[in-house]
């Protein structure tokens, strides 16, 4: 079988092709129809392809090749980086190509059973989803942050007040009550039906007039840093209005990513675990992908990052620590589940909260974030046993295990 090593960069490619005669031929092809036309020449024969992931601009190349189906392999770039270095550093495109052009000579066996396969269009699918959900929310806690640092100078207190500043009651008593002069001639009751005409139909009036309260008393004794007709009362305003859009934005993603979850058998099974929830199980399934492609636990670990790294060299011996070389987002998902666990540990049973809080009890007294990963592990058996077998969460039955 002839094997096509190709070196992928931002809208073309470099390839080298090693035939059964071991015969080398290089070529580029652009990332366009007329370029896979002319790839598509050297795929006439047998052939295997083998190339580096490198996020959106290899997405194409792979696309491709799948609606094709040609057998190709898309390797990991740390796992590529190892299997191709060598005491030579010698790095341009054709050497780049050539030596994965070797890989699936020599380590055939290998490169496909550990290479990551262009992973089946709804979970692509899935995968985009979680992905934005994930940037939206990154850029959500940005603007969050400059809001903050806005209030520092105008209404100081509303930052203690608000701790969850994107809530709706937040929002609204930010853009209306920005400086505490806002407040001048104002009593709670009359802030109170101000807000409840605004935001009635999601929060109650007992809680609306309990902030409204706070922040009457609080404004009493602020000395804020500019004065209330200030240029940065409006930028305040806008940077509300921005978290009110990404809050939609977010929540539209979010409605989306657990429908399309929901189409999955696995998501009834993951998220049948008390504490789970159906949010964090969907973005897990979304970096994850097909959770039954892992063999045991062991795989999801390693593909999560955290498989211990130990180092053992004759009488030095370090501390287990987690690699992290694997995918941080779906890790910080898992991490999330046991801290949704723990925060909902009043009104659910779940091995995995009481497996925790043994690890924190003596001789153990394990710190926080080892109990966590600790946690993560026990709860990717968990995720593993119900996936193969076809069922939902059992407290009794866990617990026996």
């Amino acid at each position: 079988m002839n094997v096509i090593g190709i070196d992928v960069s931002r809208g073309k490619s470099h390839a080298t092709l090693i035939t059964t005669d071991f015969e080398k031929q290089d070529f580029n092809f652009s990332h366009n129809r007329s370029g896979f036309k002319q790839l598509a020449a050297y795929l006439a024969d047998p052939v295997l392809v083998i190339f580096e992931t490198t996020g959106v601009y290899s997405a194409q190349l792979a696309y491709y090749l799948s609606q094709n189906k040609i057998k190709f392999c898309e390797l990991n770039p740390l796992e590529a980086k190892m299997r191709m270095s060598s005491l030579r550093r010698n790095k341009t495109d054709a050497s780049d190509s050539f030596k994965l052009a070797l890989l699936g000579i020599t380590q055939a066996a290998v490169i496909r059973t550990r290479s990551r396969h262009y992973i089946d269009v709804h979970y692509q699918s899935l995968r985009f989803l979680a992905v934005q959900y994930h940037k939206l929310s990154r850029e959500r806690v940005r603007i969050e942050n400059q809001l903050r640092s806005a209030l520092e100078l105008s209404f100081p207190e509303l930052n203690d007040i608000f701790p969850v500043i994107r809530s709706v009651v937040a929002l609204q008593m930010i853009r209306k009550y920005t400086h505490p002069d806002y407040l001048a001639g104002l009593t709670v009751k009359g802030m109170t039906e101000q807000l409840y005409r605004v935001i009635g139909k999601h929060i109650t009036r007992k809680l609306i007039a309990s902030y409204c309260t706070k922040v009457w008393t609080a404004a009493l004794n602020s000395y804020p840093a500019i004065a209330a007709d200030s240029i940065e009362i409006s930028i305040i305003g806008m940077l509300c209005e921005e978290i009110e859009d990404y809050n939609h934005r977010v929540n539209l993603i979010k409605d989306q990513l657990i429908k399309k979850a929901a189409s999955f058998p696995e998501f009834k099974l993951i998220s049948s675990i008390p504490g789970a929830g159906q949010l964090n199980t969907a973005l897990l399934m979304g970096f994850a992908g097909n959770i039954e492609r892992f063999e045991n636990y062991k795989q999801l670990n390693a593909y999560l990052g955290i498989d211990l790294n130990r180092y053992q060299s004759g009488t030095l011996v370090k501390h287990d620590k987690i690699n992290r070389r694997g995918n941080s987002f779906a890790r910080t998902v898992e991490i999330e589940m046991i801290k949704s666990m723990l925060r909902n540990q009043g009104r659910i049973n779940n091995h995995l909260v009481d497996y925790y809080y043994k690890l924190k009890e003596p001789p153990y007294s394990k710190k926080d974030l080892v109990a966590q990963i600790a946690c993560v592990n026990h709860l990717n058996r968990t995720i593993m046993h119900l996936v193969h077998t076809n069922q939902s969460y059992d407290y009794q039955q866990a617990v026996r295990q």
